[in-house]
């Protein structure tokens, strides 16, 4: 469908007694007498109070990730948060495009290629989207930074960053064991133990099993199911009070993610050989062969040591090494036409980074600064065959199986296709500082915000395809942040800040000239409002931005090889405005309500094409919905002799939106309602050990919605649409001892 649909909500509050429900990224359904509780955040390198941090950031902290079932980025596709958007990258499930505020990554496949959202996991940059399918078993909370990060976060955070921190031993016995089942087969189960202390050490052991199988049936026998997987994720963390003022910490994860890809359907046949599949279909056209899942292992090794030199100073040190391995498999089945393309690659990438954090406090003033590197390693070997005999070139019928694959080109060259060997190298250092004065002035309500970061790139690429091809690049920046807030009163402030940042250049390894391009620089201005009310039972936040792109990263399709993409820095600024609102509520200790809504209006002018003579080209901003919304409920029954039972409810909606940024395009506006019942608190033998059931429900409406979409060729020979998962339910058993 192509209309927006977020209006229907508005019949839904009625529905509940008037009541308008939380975002679920706000995630502060404690249920207290009180109020809300406090939401406690490291947006800049220090614990702070949300309210009290002059930055938009959505928090989904750890009682909303269990009720989400959030263990991966995968798990947040349904928009629980307005301005974030995630989507599946192509046909590999596992590796995510992440947007925020309309900034996402062109094509995050490409290993000398950047991403627009930054990804940090307990303070650990992760170098490529294809390690976002690791698996996330024990996570104390989600901070999605909205806007601009350059200064305190670095390179590749334009569009804004994600920090993931994951919950520290305990130093005391515990055992939580979670189960899960639901519809296609899904099985879940995630296991959490503490160890006692020993020798001042505390450990704690995080391990995490999921699959499920495809419900989009390949008729080929013997080979994968669209859209199945299989999951496997553990982390050891370790932490060591070495003396009163020195902690270290230590964490190893390994994650391996088996995914057969998305299934795409026609929504445009231009050339009539499938005709149109404009409904979700549970079946593949033609029988696929072969269909491989794609497999991703990422590992990595995290040390940590934070030392007190006094009550005013402190140091922290960030030593990581991480590694990724992605087999890539994926068919297309007939939706680019010409030859049944089946796209295999191997990509490896090893990273290294080093931060040290110097952070402080002085009379007024408190201050971070910071010493950054980042080295990281990348190897992808990718081979095109082709699977499908469109036009009966191998005498076994139009549309006939080729068996075995091969790489030669049955429409266009003639010739064998050689295989495509990219070899990306990138070394960054910076140094970062930021302080925030508290003047004695205006009842010491002002407090004004200076900060810097000079940034050193080098990149480097070969490709090894029908030549060779070497690119080598060196550049400097300097990001900027300035800002003032002012506490009106103790539960009312408001802030305006200007921030920059930028995203690294490099290299497009699909273009035919191997020629580079420069940084990406985006300016923001942004107006935030922060409040309490109704005695801490209300929290009501709002920002409101005015964002500039220069020197954007735009692609053109080759008009000779319409494989091919080049990538140059418009000429032309391109402008984002916009406006988000949360609101949180609890009117009485049961209730936990309110509402969160994303507004941006996007101005993409039109960019001379280098290709075509200066040609002006239309271009899309992508994954930015003029409007988006998410609302929730969290109600909680009165107790009952053997536990206490709770239901929630959450519904998003999303304005049609471009899915990408050229080529014909294929709209669509949804909402999605998903469920869940949950009786916790049921006693057994132990007086510490609990129980927790809960039945739920996603997509409760089997709503039929797109989650990504691309056109084959410009002018278009094809629109190929995926769609999301059909309603799913199931029933987790938690056991708590």
């Amino acid at each position: 469908m192509n209309r927006f649909q977020f209006a229907k909500t508005a019949m839904l509050p009625a529905l509940i007694s008037g009541v308008i429900s939380a975002e679920k990224c706000l995630a502060e359904a404690v249920y207290d007498q009180e109020g809300l509780n406090e939401i406690v955040v490291t947006a800049q390198k220090r614990q702070q109070s949300l309210q009290d941090t002059p930055i938009a950031i959505s928090v989904i902290e750890s009682e909303q990730l269990d009720i989400l079932g959030i263990n991966d980025f995968a798990g947040m596709t349904d928009g629980i948060i307005p301005s974030l958007h995630v989507v599946p990258f192509g046909s590999t499930p596992s590796n995510v495009v992440l947007s925020i505020r309309g900034n996402a990554a062109r094509d995050p496949g490409e290993i000398s290629r950047e991403g627009s959202v930054a990804v940090y996991l307990d303070g650990v940059y992760i170098g490529r989207s294809h390690g976002l399918g690791l698996q996330l078993p024990d996570l104390e909370r989600i901070e999605v930074l909205r806007g601009p990060q350059g200064t305190l976060f670095g390179r590749n955070a334009i569009g804004g960053a994600v920090s993931i921190v994951s919950k520290k031993p305990t130093g005391e016995f515990g055992l939580k064991q979670s189960i899960g089942m639901g519809r296609f087969d899904e099985l879940r189960s995630v296991t959490r133990i503490n160890f006692d202390e020993v020798a001042g050490v505390r450990a704690k052991l995080d391990y995490l099993h999921s699959e499920r199988d495809g419900w989009v049936d390949n008729t080929a026998p013997g080979e994968a199911d669209y859209n199945q997987y299989e999951k496997d994720g553990g982390r050891l963390s370790l932490l060591w009070d070495a003396s009163e003022s020195v902690s270290v910490g230590y964490s190893y994860d390994k994650s391996k993610v088996s995914t057969a890809q998305n299934y795409y359907q026609f929504y445009k046949d231009y050339l009539g050989s499938f005709g149109e599949e404009r409904d979700r279909l549970s079946q593949t056209r033609l029988p696929v062969t072969p269909l491989d899942p794609t497999i991703v292992e990422t590992s990595g090794h995290s040390f940590i040591v934070n030392w007190e030199l006094s009550e005013k100073i402190s140091v922290k040190s960030i030593s990581a090494h991480r590694k990724l391995n992605e087999d890539a498999n994926n068919n297309y089945a007939g939706i680019l036409y010409y030859n049944g393309l089946n796209d295999a690659s191997v990509m490896d990438q090893e990273q290294l980074t080093q931060e040290f954090q110097f952070i402080g406090t002085h009379e007024r003033l408190n201050w971070v600064a910071g010493i950054y590197y980042f080295k990281e390693d990348a190897h992808k070997n990718l081979q095109d065959s082709f699977t499908l005999d469109i036009f009966d070139k191998f005498g076994g019928g139009v549309l006939s199986t080729i068996s075995p694959p091969t790489t030669f080109d049955i429409l266009q060259t003639q010739t064998y296709l050689p295989a495509k060997i990219v070899d990306a190298d990138a070394r960054s250092w910076a140094a970062y500082g930021q302080f925030s004065w508290n003047p004695e002035i205006l009842s010491d309500r002002l407090f004004i915000t200076l900060g810097g970061r000079h940034t050193d790139d080098k990149k480097a690429a070969t490709r090894q395809e029908v030549a060779f091809n070497k690119f080598d690049q060196k550049s400097d920046n300097f990001d900027t942040t300035a800002g003032v807030a002012f506490h009106i009163n103790d539960d009312l402030s408001t802030y305006l800040k200007w921030t920059t940042a930028y995203k690294a250049g490099g290299v497009n390894s699909r273009s035919t000239s191997f020629a580079g391009f420069e940084e990406e620089v985006v300016k923001t201005l942004e107006l935030g409002l922060k409040s309490e009310f109704w005695q801490r039972r209300g929290r009501f936040n709002l920002a409101v931005f005015n964002t500039d792109y220069e020197d954007m990263q735009l692609d053109f399709i080759d008009p000779e090889k319409i494989t091919c993409l080049e990538t140059i820095n418009a000429q032309k600024t391109v402008k984002v405005n916009g406006a988000e609102i949360d609101l949180s509520l609890t009117p009485i200790a049961a209730v936990q309500i309110g509402f969160s809504y994303s507004y941006l209006d996007t101005d993409m002018p039109l960019q001379p094409n280098p290709l075509a003579g200066g040609a002006l080209k239309e271009f899309f901003i992508p994954l930015a919905p003029k409007h988006a919304g998410a609302m929730t409920i969290d109600y909680q029954f009165s107790p009952l002799q053997f536990g206490q039972l709770s239901a929630h409810l959450d519904m998003t909606s999303t304005d049609k939106y471009s899915y990408a940024p050229f080529g014909e395009q294929r709209f669509d506006a949804y909402t999605i309602l998903d469920a869940r019942i949950t009786l916790a608190g049921i006693k057994l033998g132990r007086e510490s050990s609990t129980l927790r059931a809960s039945i739920w429900a996603k997509n409760l409406a089997d709503e039929e919605y797109i989650i990504n979409t691309f056109a084959a060729g410009d002018p278009a020979v094809s629109i190929g649409q995926t769609f999301g998962d059909p309603r799913t339910f199931g029933l987790d058993i938690n056991l708590d001892l």
